[in-house]
């Protein structure tokens, strides 16, 4: 593991590095899922690179996104990433985001365990006391996997996105750390029995 964060059982979070870059080009010009995309255009390593390097500028004041590659322990390989923006430092609030690159990597508990790592980062580390993430109302795999982390539905934005010329909704989940205590200890119940 290089410059770990947060280790799980088969997944940990690092810093993204600009090694990186053509990897996460190269995935997400490959992705098959379009769901949450307006159309494709060109990714480019160099973009990527740039957006690592501006992750590591000091900000002339507290973060307001902080963003982690995922790895594998097994052998390092980056599959995802993960992210807390919006971070409002006074009253303890921020908006996750995560996803995996590659479509093989899903559906096999990875993007759960990473989820439940940048949780504990939130609550645990910066000390955040509510979360929030909004997906797409087609993005049903994802709404599912928010249910499973302990988010709970808060909202609903209607016409919040046009994709194929048709508006589409967007949900909003909500996540206090009390409650994130409370999916943490049964997702780890659950390991355990299962």
């Amino acid at each position: 593991m290089r410059n770990a964060v947060m280790v799980g059982e088969r997944v940990y979070s690092r810093p993204f590095e600009m090694s990186d870059s053509e990897l996460i080009a190269s995935a997400l010009s490959a992705e098959s899922e379009t769901f949450m995309e307006r159309g494709r255009f060109p990714l480019s390593p160099i973009a990527f690179e740039r957006w690592v390097s501006e992750c590591y500028q000091v900000p002339p004041r507290a973060p307001q996104e902080i963003g982690f590659a995922v790895c594998l322990i097994a052998d390092d390989r980056l599959i995802g990433g993960l992210n807390i923006e919006e971070i409002d430092w006074i009253h303890r609030t921020g908006e996750t985001g995560s996803g995996l690159f590659r479509a093989e990597d899903r559906s096999q508990g990875y993007g759960t365990e990473a989820k439940h790592l940048l949780l504990e980062y939130c609550f645990e580390v910066i000390g955040l006391h509510a979360i929030r993430s909004h997906v797409w109302e087609p993005n049903a795999r994802s709404a599912a996997a928010l249910a499973k982390q302990g988010y709970r539905p808060a909202g609903r934005f209607k016409w919040d996105d046009v994709k194929d010329g048709s508006y589409r909704d967007g949900l909003l989940f909500d996540l206090l750390r009390e409650e994130w205590l409370a999916a943490r200890a049964a997702w780890r119940a659950s390991r355990s029995t299962g």
